[in-house]
């Protein structure tokens, strides 16, 4: 599975929200990614980060059903 990427949202000042679902083996890992703008007194910098929220074995019952359509 090819990394699928959710609709991103606003967050505080210069900064993005979006989940992306990466296949890892026989696991299907949610990230939340951030992606954040900032001067630091010279220029303008980007920083970007993500966490793991959950993950699921392929097959696994919990697994959203429109997640299972990407596999």
């Amino acid at each position: 599975m090819k990394n699928q990427g959710t609709n991103s949202w606003k967050g505080f000042g210069k900064e993005t929200y979006w989940n992306e679902y990466w296949r890892e083996g026989d696991t299907v890992v949610q990230y939340k990614c951030r992606k954040a703008k900032f001067f630091d007194g010279d220029e303008n910098v980007h920083d970007e980060d993500k966490t793991e929220v959950c993950s699921w074995a392929v097959g696994d019952l919990s697994m959203p059903e429109w997640l299972e359509q990407y596999l």
